[in-house]
């Protein structure tokens, strides 16, 4: 063992640079284990020779402070996405593949029926990253857009597009029915991704019924916090549905999260791509298609979300916006319980 000890190479002998260079070709995880283990390399590994290597050339002007080393900006820009676009957008990093992560809040998305208070309502959720979300009030006809220039994302890299949602517990209109959603470049029909998902997780509670739509119902606190618009509404919707129990009304609030937890405890957490999963912020998403950015080409990327067949009334429905991501089968680390 002495003979094999003094056989292996000896990297400290090793030019600083030419260390440098070695590392900044593994990953940042590779990097980290690296300097755990070697005290020798904890300075290179700790350098921003290194950790300049894992930055796109264009995310010191989106940092919004300064940073005493490139491996807490690293880290900053994946644990703290940092708003751009005057507010409109967020940029972060993949912290496993590096690549450059997108999200266009409800402000930068085409929403039908958006600007019109009658049918959707825009305020402030402390648990967004925006300084508003979009509130569906009710709509017949259901439809949201986004475009992004593929120019802002990571070249050579497969990306998804995941619809950031919540629900209210007055959500109705989804169940059991499906919602249309695309993904691709503008123009090019035949390469773009369509399917048909489902916004509702009652739809994935393989066979078990719910003693109440929702699990949950609103507490006292939550139904003294009623809106008088919100009242009006169901007011009004009920002189034009069928005959029935109507659905009891609540203005959305984070307090809701518990009646949305507990429905997501019905469904499975992997293996369907058409229901919704919650994410470790307590949102919940939903996967619209995939798309492979190219080197040295630009276009113009288009998501859709629709629901126009539907001859109902829709309601309760929170959007954030819609996030573009690697998808490089990390992806269920967002999810709630997942490391």
């Amino acid at each position: 063992m002495a003979a094999e000890g003094r056989d292996s190479p000896d990297f400290s002998t090793l030019p600083d640079g030419c260390i440098a260079g070695i590392v900044s070709l593994t990953s940042p995880a590779d990097v980290c284990r690296l300097a755990s283990v070697s005290p020798n390399f904890k300075s290179m590994c700790d350098s921003n020779v290194v950790w300049a290597s894992f930055l796109p050339s264009d995310c010191h002007q989106m940092a919004s402070r300064s940073f005493s080393s490139l491996k807490e900006l690293y880290f900053s820009l994946c644990d703290e996405p940092v708003l751009i676009s005057d507010g409109k957008m967020s940029f972060s990093l993949d912290r496993h593949s590096r690549k450059k992560c997108i999200m266009l809040s409800a402000r930068a998305l085409s929403i039908s029926w958006g600007d019109n208070p009658e049918h959707w309502s825009w305020y402030r959720m402390p648990s967004s990253r925006f300084a508003e979300v979009a509130e569906l009030f009710h709509v017949w006809l259901f439809e949201i857009r986004g475009t992004i220039s593929s120019c802002m994302l990571s070249p050579g890299t497969l990306y998804a597009a995941y619809l950031v949602f919540n629900y209210t517990e007055i959500f109705h209109g989804f169940d059991f029915q499906s919602v249309e959603v695309g993904v691709g470049f503008a123009g090019d029909e035949a390469g773009k991704c369509e399917r048909s998902i489902y916004l509702s997780i009652h739809n994935n509670t393989s066979g078990r019924q719910l003693a109440q739509p929702f699990g949950l119902q609103p507490r006292p606190r939550l139904r003294r916090l009623l809106s008088q618009r919100t009242f009006t509404y169901f007011l009004q919707l009920s002189r034009v549905a069928p005959a029935g129990p109507a659905p009891t009304p609540a203005p959305a609030d984070p307090a809701l999260a518990p009646a949305r937890r507990a429905l997501a405890k019905l469904a499975p957490v992997e293996g369907n791509r058409n229901y919704p999963k919650e994410r470790r912020d307590g949102w919940l998403e939903i996967e619209l298609g995939e798309f492979l950015t190219k080197d040295g080409e630009d276009g113009e990327v288009e998501m859709s979300v629709m629901e126009t067949k539907g001859a109902h009334w829709k309601c309760g429905l929170v959007v954030e916006g819609i996030e573009i991501r690697p998808k490089d089968g990390k992806e269920k680390c967002l999810y709630a319980g997942r490391v």
